[in-house]
Formats: C-alpha cells, structure tokens, sequence
C-alpha cells in the first residue's frame, strides 16, 4: 500500500491498546518519520475517509490512543531534539519523552532551568502532553502544560503543515478568520464560529479550550489531536529555584491533612510549588507494599496516621528555606499534627524517595485491580480526574467518602489537593462493584460540574470520559464543538470519537 501503509497484523498488537486497558482494533498502521510523509498520508486518508488513530508514547489513560478501525499512526520515529533560538527554550518531536527532554534541559542549561509542569508519567510523549495539557504535582506553583507551549508545528487532516507560534494569530471574539500560510506558502484559511460555553476556572483538560479573542494555538492544547496532529512542539522553560526541598506531614486523623493544606494555600510565602494529598486507603496500599517488599524500598512508612500531604517548598537560599519550614510546621501543629514526625528532604537522593513514594500509590492500585482482574476480565481500574473550585474540596471529599462507603467499595483518595483536583480510584473486586463504580462516578461528574468544577482535570476525555463532558457543557456545546471540528477535519478522521462522537 501506498504511504508506507502497513497491512495491520498481531506483530502490532500494542498497539490496539493505552494505559486505559481498553483494547480496540485497527486495519492499517504506518511509522512515518517527517511533518511531509504524515502530510501525505493524511491526504490520502482525507480523501478515502479512513479514520486515523494517533499515537505517541501510548500513557494516556482515556482511551483516546484506542483504535476502533481505519489506520493507527504512530509518531514513534519523531524523535528530534534541540535548544530554541533563545536558549530559553526547547524544540522537541511528537514522541520525545518528557524524562529525555528533563534530562537534555538540564545539560543544556547547566542545571538553571527546568520544564516545570510535573506528570506523573515521565515516558509521556511531547506531543501527548500537549494534545491533553498534561499537568501534575507542580501545576499547584507552575500551572499546566498550556503555560509553556511556545510554538506547535501541526499538519491538517487534509495534509497542510502549519507552523503556529504564540502570540500571532488570534480569534476576534468568538469567532476565527484567518488566514495562515502552510509550508508551502498557500493561505490555510480558517472561517469557524467558536463554542459559546465558559471553560471553568479550574485545573481542567475537558473538551476544546476556549476564550474571548483567543490565540489559535490554545486551541491545539488540549484538542486530543481531533483538529490536526502536533508533529513538533517548542516549550517555554523557567529558571530553577536555588532550593526544592520536599516535606511529608503526618495526620492522625481524618480530615486534619486537607484542613492543613487549606490553611496553607492562604498563607503568604509557603514557598510551595507542589501539594499533594494520601487518605487512609492510600496510606494502607502503601503499609501493604512495604510489607511485601521487605525493606528494599527507599522509603519506610510509619504506621497508625489516617491522613499525609507531601510538599515541594522552594527557597532562594538556606535563610528563606528555614523560614518557610518554620511556617509550614506552625501549620501542621494547628491542624493536629506533629511537626517532629514530619520528613524533611533537603538532599536529592531523599527527595526522590520522597516522589517515588508519591508514584509509588497508582503503581499499588494498578497492581492490586490487575490481581483482582485475573478472576473477573471485565474489570479495569475506576479513576476520577475532577477538580473543583477553590473552597468546595473538604465537602467534595466527604461525598466521595459518603458514596463509596455506601456502595461497600474498596478505594483510594489521593493527588493534587493544592489545585483541588484529587484522584479517587476504585479497586473493584468484581463486575458488579465496576458497574456499581461507575455509576457513582457519573453521578459526581454532575454534581461536580454544578459547582462549577471540570470533569476532567489533566487526563483528557479520550473514548472514555465522553458522557462526562456532555454532562459538564451539555449536548448545544458538545455539537459546537463537532461544527468547529468539520472546519478542521472536514472528514472528521483524526481521533474520530475522541472527546464526543463524530455523528
């Protein structure tokens, strides 16, 4: 076939798959290695109407890198890596992951700069994590993916390669007319409406980004690769702090950890670039595995707390970090802790016990729901990604617990309570209990959406989150954004069904 199109077969079988667990199937799959081969076979796609699933490093955990027929392209051979014009700055292809670019930055920069957005899974691709404005741990101080995406190379359905930077091309109001020129030096011209809906205030990676007179290129982020397919992206990076010490707290009982990081955000210099939150299950996972692996981890657990919440403080120098520690203890003792029971991680290799304890709770619930699997096939893991505006996360926490606890379900509570978004996953025991799961989760996404919060604060929709966004902005929005989509992919082969349903 045509293209470097390959005939799909079983040697491929990864790829039918993400970290969803949803499995899929595809006809065609293809490798290219250039913005002019995926433009290609693009156009020839467009003008066959066979749907293309994009993928890069396969992390997503929506389902949108799911194939359900037509031609899987993977973006693996985009592999490019170099400094920007203004050393402040990094070009990076589709499928670099972000630990490669981490690591290029630092020798690059002599260790003064950084890429601050933190997801948790660092083999994540460049071109994923702008597809679903990833975000992580240190959105609480940085903010998301969006913050740093300085210019995106991009290539249409139908086989146009655009280079779109910030800051040169904007909506008027609600509507686009613009006029771009592609590679070749012919007007791509854009004549579209924009949604009418208010995207929330919150953390949020739901559905198409949209503002008065906004830059095109927001658009792009956070899109899931339904309006073109990112080949190259250029990000912003910040300077380092002198100092990033990380500190774990200790609560004993229930509710004290999230009234301390409440009381926390309102103080002025905390310093804290990260805050991140363990309910008692979370805590209980982690006790379990330390017990299994006898010693060999980094990090040891002490027993008999209900609650934790683990900081990343910053500091200008030695001075400034002990002020802020100080603070920090004062706070912990208010909340009914004890500060001498706290950790505190001021070397490197203490710091990173410290992450790789954070990493350490899906990585237990992941192995716990791949346990129970083996007996029921038809259970996956159940895990939320709403956030909720500021003020609402201590009643938000007490529904969750109220729901579940009613249901007889097994769960975890455990993530970014500093931008009030926390993850809830259930570990279900059987197909009942997933069923039983997922019921109470759409029932969240309602109540969470009437307070004004998203359904889906970094994870994207994908396949799998979709009646969800329809529940957030409701089916007049869901079908503008299908009308804004047509302008991009007339055809609508690029992650077809991804967000909403084509037709």
């Amino acid at each position: 076939m045509r293209n470097n199109i390959i005939p799909f077969s079983c040697e491929y079988a990864l790829h039918l798959m993400d970290e969803s667990k949803k499995s899929g199937e595809a006809d065609y799959i293809v490798f290219p290695r250039s913005s002019e081969e995926i433009a290609e076979i693009l156009k020839y796609c467009s003008e066959k109407e066979i749907p293309v699933t994009v993928q890069g490093s396969r992390t997503g955990v929506g389902g949108g890198a799911v194939p359900f027929g037509g031609l899987v392209m993977s973006l693996e051979k985009l592999k490019g890596l170099q400094a920007g014009k203004d050393d402040r700055s990094v070009i990076a292809g589709a499928a670099v992951p972000l630990s490669e670019i981490s690591r290029y930055v630092r020798r690059m920069s002599g260790d003064r700069l950084f890429l601050p957005p933190d997801p948790t899974e660092t083999t994540a691709s460049a071109g994923g994590v702008v597809c679903c404005n990833s975000s992580g741990a240190r959105t609480f101080g940085y903010g998301a993916m969006r913050e740093f995406v300085k210019r995106l190379r991009v290539v249409t359905a139908e086989g146009r390669i655009l280079d779109i930077p910030r800051g040169k091309y904007f909506a008027g109001g609600r509507k686009l007319d613009l006029s771009i020129p592609d590679e070749n030096g012919r007007a791509f011209t854009l004549k579209a409406a924009l949604p009418s809906y208010t995207v929330p205030s919150v953390k949020n990676a739901a559905g198409y980004w949209i503002r008065e007179d906004m830059d095109l290129i927001d658009l792009f982020i956070g899109a899931e690769g339904t309006l073109g397919v990112i080949v190259e992206a250029e990000f912003s990076l910040a300077p380092k702090p002198p100092l990033i010490w990380g500190l774990i707290s200790f609560f004993p009982e229930e509710g004290q950890g999230v009234s301390f990081a409440e009381s926390l955000k309102s103080q002025p210099g905390h310093g804290c670039i990260s805050m991140e939150y363990f309910d008692s299950g979370s805590l209980g996972l982690l006790l379990q595995k330390q017990e299994e692996m006898k010693g060999t981890l980094s990090w040891h657990l002490p027993e008999g707390f209900a609650e934790a919440v683990f900081l990343e403080v910053t500091a200008e120098d030695k001075r400034e970090m002990t002020e802020r520690i100080r603070l920090i203890e004062k706070e912990i003792r208010k909340a009914g802790g004890d500060p001498g029971r706290a950790w505190i991680a001021g070397s490197s290799r203490s710091f990173e016990s410290f992450k790789e304890l954070r990493h350490a709770t899906p990585e237990a619930v992941n192995a716990r729901v791949a346990e129970n699997k083996k007996s029921h096939p038809g259970i996956t893991k159940l895990g939320s990604d709403m956030s909720v505006p500021e003020g609402f996360i201590t009643d938000t926490i007490k529904m969750y617990r109220k729901d579940l606890d009613e249901a007889g379900l097994q769960y975890v509570i455990f993530g970014h309570i500093g931008n009030d978004h926390l993850h809830v996953n259930v570990i279900s025991r059987n197909e009942e209990e997933y069923l039983r799961g997922k019921e109470i989760y759409e029932g969240w996404a309602r109540r969470v959406s009437e307070l004004g919060g998203s359904v889906s604060a970094e994870h994207g929709v994908g396949k799998l989150k979709r009646e969800f966004l329809r529940i957030m902005y409701g089916e007049k929005s869901i079908g503008e954004m299908r009308k804004l989509k047509k302008v991009f992919d007339p055809k609508g082969i690029l992650g077809r069904d991804n967000i909403f349903l084509w037709k």
